[in-house]
Parts: structure tokens; C-alpha cells; sequence
């Protein structure tokens, strides 16, 4: 199991599913994080936490102080979401 899930189960998606989840960077370690939402379609859910990147970005004092949002699969692979990633 990846660490992400060994330190917080409760962001675990359930078997087939795809999460997503926020995460304040500026928040307490263990306490900044929050399950958003689960999808039964992986690129449905990486498109969406994108999409709320780009959107929190736009609130933020600067890109860099912005929540991000992730998607991970039941094994606690990173799929995609932070705006990073979107070449």
C-alpha cells in the first residue's frame, strides 16, 4: 500500500474507483487534506481535479499558495489533478 493510504486510510477510494482529493498545502501535516468525491471513470475524475486546481489557483494570492487537488486509485497511485502536470 502506498504511504499516502498507510498514513491516511480514510482517503482510501473504494476497490474500482477513483478519488479525488483536496489538499491544502499550508494546513497542519495529517490535517489539510479531505476527500472530495469518487468516480467510476479515471480520466472523468482527473479532468474535474484539474479543473478545481485551475479554479483555486485563480483564488490564490499566487499559484504556488493554491489548494490543490489529486486523484489517486486504490492502490494509491497519483493519476493526475495538480496543474503541474498538464503539459
Amino acid at each position: 500500500m502506498d504511504s499516502v493510504f498507510r498514513d491516511f486510510p480514510e482517503l482510501k477510494p473504494p476497490k474500482g474507483k477513483f478519488r479525488i482529493i483536496g489538499i491544502d498545502k499550508f494546513e497542519i501535516p495529517g490535517k489539510g487534506h479531505w476527500v472530495v468525491e469518487d468516480h467510476d471513470n479515471c480520466d472523468m475524475a482527473i479532468r474535474k481535479a484539474r479543473e478545481m486546481t485551475r479554479n483555486a489557483s485563480k483564488d490564490a494570492d499566487h499559484p504556488s499558495t493554491a489548494t490543490i487537488f489529486c486523484v489517486y486509485d486504490e492502490n494509491g497511485t497519483y493519476l493526475g489533478g495538480d496543474i503541474d502536470d498538464t503539459v
